[in-house]
């Protein structure tokens, strides 16, 4: 009963509650009443016995004095007027029955006084008949007993009477409390049910809503009022974990991203230190390799009396070491300048026809040397460039020189011109050993060759095509690769945008001019290194020039201040005195005599900066160390006839 309790809406629960209340107050009202009400009427009966008791033993007072049985018989038979009385009965003194009166043949009266018993569903009165008047007082007794037995069976009637008047009451009562609590439930059940309905729907919304319910004093008015309260502290704390969630998921989503960027930062780096170890090692061996041959023919010269074929090996490997030498110089020079974008071009109108000649006759004789034909192809009319003329050489000479290197004996390099639609299209195809798939994407970026281990086939750094790129795109251009895989060759495209020109473009000067004569000219040469000394000292007396040397700073100085010279060739990187403060010194000194110092620096370091902090010093010219004894030699002339 109590689990089906339990179970009922909370409206059934006021209703049946108030049912069974008012039920049982019912109940027990019309219970306590028919009680009472059976009782007093058996009172009632048990008075009424007694007086009609009492009115018969007076009336039988004479005919029991004159013993008369017929007027006995018919004062008891009056009590029939009641059908309540079972039986009157009159007794003598002695207790005998004297005389009787019964409502039923068969319930006859006890033959003595004492045999008569109560009993539930029956009323006994008894009244003693008065002696007559007049009697001695010795005979003033009672003169016997009348006896009253009364039945209940109009009890029986009056409490059916009451049961069905209490039914008949506890269902109007039922009803009257149905329809009442009904009605007054919806006063205490619905703002519950709102309540309950919205704390439903709280634990299964997002976003619980407040509860609209009237307000009252009672407690339910109370509850709704924290419950809103509690969904406003709920929506304040739901925002506030939203707004937290947010902020994680955000933190988590950049500590995601983050982590994914350290990963691969860390990849990079841990490619880059790859990289550069391999490239370390590969610039130690492009460095040591020639380096080995030139020390070992110059050990060979210098310590014995070589034959004259002996002395042309040795030099010219010495001269061909020594150039290779100064190629991984200037590579690693020109990737410098070229990744801190301090690499400047000198554009001009550049005829591609005559770069492409100019690059075959440099890397002819080596292919021919390894047996590889070299072809060239171009227009007849001019394909203009705005261009450099040195870098663009430099590109074509590069990759002419990386299809020659990879093609063996017998294999065929083809370089060819094209120009048309406004660009200007430069292609050189090998025979050679081809390019991977795997490493195409690759071919370009610097360090990476498609073999970097130690039983490579070709030497290099891994420079010269990334220094292709590199050159070309800063013209404007583009340069691709294309392969069908290992042994099939190679294809590098050049493609460059032609210059728009009326005529004829200018032919581009590849020939040197003739070595300048220096003689007349005093030098003054200032170096630390010996060797370096002895190579200024070489080259400028062999073209003619009355050469001084100093071996520091001091000396430079006093030598400039007892006899000055027509030019000053400085070192740089000098320890105790730098060139820049012999430079500053020097002009002090012709500042007091009235003359204009003519200077150059020559110096390892080729970096842009070290070039225009020398020209700033007022160096003339920075002159890069390895130097080419020509050039040396032009560049000195052509200072001191200025002068």
């Amino acid at each position: 009963m109590s689990a089906i309790f339990a179970r009922m809406p909370i409206h059934r629960k006021l209703v049946a509650t108030a049912l069974l209340v008012a039920t049982t107050a019912v109940l027990l009202a019309v219970a306590g009443l028919a009680l009472v009400d059976l009782w007093r009427f058996r009172q009632s009966a048990q008075e009424e016995a007694q007086s009609l008791a009492e009115i018969l033993a007076s009336n039988l007072s004479a005919a029991v004095a004159f013993e008369e049985p017929d007027t006995i018989a018919r004062v008891l038979g009056t009590a029939r007027v009641r059908p309540v009385v079972r039986y009157a009965c009159a007794y003598l003194p002695n207790g005998s029955l004297y005389g009787a009166y019964q409502r039923q043949p068969g319930v006859p009266c006890p033959a003595r006084r004492s045999l008569v018993q109560s009993e539930r569903v029956a009323v006994v009165a008894m009244a003693e008949i008065p002696a007559t008047a007049g009697l001695p007082a010795a005979d003033a007794r009672a003169a016997g007993t009348v006896v009253i037995v009364r039945d209940l069976s109009d009890l029986r009637a009056r409490a059916l009477l009451s049961g069905l008047t209490a039914a008949t009451l506890l269902i109007l009562t039922s009803v009257v409390a149905f329809v009442l609590a009904s009605r007054l439930q919806r006063a205490i059940s619905r703002p519950i049910a709102d309540l309950a309905q919205a704390a439903r729907r709280m634990g299964r919304d997002e976003e619980p809503t407040l509860v609209s319910v009237v307000s009252t004093e009672d407690e339910i008015g109370q509850l709704a009022t924290a419950f809103n309260a509690m969904v406003t502290r709920v929506q304040a704390t739901n925002r506030t974990l939203r707004q937290s969630n947010d902020a994680l998921r955000d933190e988590i989503e950049a500590r995601r991203l983050m982590h994914a960027e350290r990963e691969q930062l860390l990849g990079r780096e841990q490619r880059a230190s790859r990289l550069k170890d391999e490239f370390l090692a590969t610039v130690s061996h492009e460095l040591r390799t020639p380096l080995n041959a030139i020390l070992g023919w110059a050990q060979i010269l210098t310590t014995a009396t070589p034959s004259s074929t002996t002395l042309g090996r040795g030099l010219d490997s010495i001269a061909r070491n020594a150039r290779a030498q100064a190629r991984v110089v200037e590579d690693l020079i020109d990737i410098s300048r070229i990744v801190t974008g301090k690499l400047r071009l000198q554009l001009a109108a550049v005829d591609m026809r005559t770069i492409v000649e100019a690059a075959v006759d440099v890397v002819g004789p080596a292919a021919r040397n390894r047996g590889v034909t070299l072809v060239s192809d171009v227009p007849r009319t001019s394909c203009d460039v705005d261009g450099d003329a040195a870098r663009l050489q430099q590109v074509v000479w590069n990759l002419l020189s990386n299809a020659t290197k990879f093609t063996p004996a017998g294999g065929t390099v083809t370089v060819s011109v094209r120009c048309g639609d406004g660009v200007v299209v430069v292609a050189v195809r090998d025979t050679g050993s081809g390019i991977s798939p795997e490493f195409l994407p690759f071919v370009f970026e610097r360090f990476r060759q498609a073999d970097g281990s130690m039983t490579r086939e070709q030497g290099g750094l891994g420079l010269g095509l990334a220094i292709v790129k590199d050159l070309v795109e800063l013209h404007g251009g583009t340069v691709s690769a294309s392969s069908d895989g290992p042994s099939t060759g190679a294809t590098f495209t050049v493609t460059l945008p032609s210059r728009v020109t009326s005529g004829v473009a200018p032919d581009v000067q590849t020939d040197f001019p003739p070595v300048p004569s220096l003689r007349g000219v005093r030098v003054l040469a200032v170096d630390d290194n010996a060797d370096a000394r002895d190579l200024l000292f070489a080259v400028l007396t062999e073209a003619g020039a009355e050469v001084v040397m100093a071996r520091n700073g001091d000396d430079a100085v006093q030598q400039w201040a007892s006899e000055p010279a027509d030019i000053l060739l400085c070192d740089l990187a000098m320890p105790g005195v730098s060139g820049f403060e012999v430079l500053e010194r020097i002009q002090v000194l012709d500042a007091e005599s009235h003359r204009q110092t003519a200077a150059l620096a020559i110096s390892a370091h080729a970096s842009d900066d070290q070039q225009a902090r020398s020209l700033e010093a007022g160096f003339l010219h920075h002159v890069t160390k390895p130097y080419r004894p020509s050039d040396l030699v032009r560049l000195v002339a052509g200072v001191v006839s200025r002068a």
